[in-house]
């Protein structure tokens, strides 16, 4: 059973972004093996470092004692095993992202990403799972929020910028030229921030991928009002020709044939993505 955390914890959380969550001696690279990837391949040397936004449990989320946990954090640790390396989680809003692995400062962004053409053009990525973009509401869904044509006259709270932005934004823009109500578009630093302001009633809902609101619907202050929106595969991120790239697609492939990727994706009732588990650098032909 996964340990629910609560919101003021998350927010607290996101308040602290820009931190490094360190290994212990349990995540220490293997001693039996020899990395694929050297020093001028790296951020630092011996060292898988990987981005993440630890603001969606329970994909990737702080826990009470400071360390980043979640799905994801444990496929990055896995991924970073198999490289013979020591992972390094740098936590960090997803704005700053991208740039930051086209600087260098990470090798990998790990933070479950929506892969899109324009994104694919700017950065390399490597498909391997799938997310749908859903509404999450308070407890007894008080304004009977049931369909995304009920989102019309509603304020919406999402973390910026973003696919599930993306998402509402070009909803919004449907309604208002098939002369609907309008569909407010608030925007948050982190999907944490949105639900505090859920939490205190300023919003009619608040947008992130079903693996998170089915999550806070566990609190039972909140549950999923709208699912499967705009369903589409999510990807590691990395620097445009970088040899990691390739080499944590080698990896990825071989979790899944070996069972080790579709076990965690059933743990947390994440789905799988069915295509080629490859660098991809345009649109995806599944």
């Amino acid at each position: 059973m996964r340990k629910l955390m609560g919101i003021a914890a998350v927010a607290v959380v996101a308040a602290g972004l820009t931190a490094c969550s360190s290994s212990d001696e349990t995540d220490a690279a293997p001693t039996d093996c020899t990395p694929t990837l050297g020093a001028s391949d790296l951020a630092e040397e011996g060292v898988l470092t990987m981005a993440t936004n630890a603001t969606l449990p329970p994909m990737q989320y702080v826990d009470p004692n400071g360390d980043v946990i979640g799905m994801r954090v444990d496929l990055g640790k896995e991924i970073a095993k198999r490289l013979c390396l020591t992972p390094k989680f740098v936590n960090i809003e997803f704005e700053a992202q991208i740039p930051g692995v086209q600087a260098g400062r990470w090798d990998m962004i790990d933070t479950g990403m929506f892969y899109t053409p324009a994104r694919a053009e700017t950065i390399d990525l490597v498909p391997y799972e799938v997310q749908a973009v859903s509404i999450s509401v308070p407890s007894g869904n008080p304004e009977s929020i049931s369909s995304v044509d009920d989102l019309a006259g509603k304020t919406i709270g999402v973390e910026a910028p973003g696919y599930e932005f993306d998402t509402l934004t070009a909803m919004a823009e449907q309604f208002a030229a098939e002369g609907k109500p309008a569909l407010t578009v608030q925007t948050f630093k982190t999907n944490a921030d949105a639900y505090q302001a859920l939490s205190a009633g300023q919003l009619d809902g608040t947008s992130i991928v079903e693996s998170v609101t089915s999550f806070y619907q566990e609190d039972g202050r909140f549950e999923t009002a709208v699912g499967g929106i705009n369903e589409a595969p999510l990807a590691m991120g990395f620097a445009k020709g970088s040899k990691s790239s390739a080499e944590v697609a080698r990896v990825l492939s071989e979790m899944r044939s070996d069972g080790y990727l579709p076990e965690l994706f059933e743990q947390y009732d994440v789905t799988g993505y069915n295509g080629d588990i490859a660098v991809s650098t345009g649109p995806l032909d599944s």
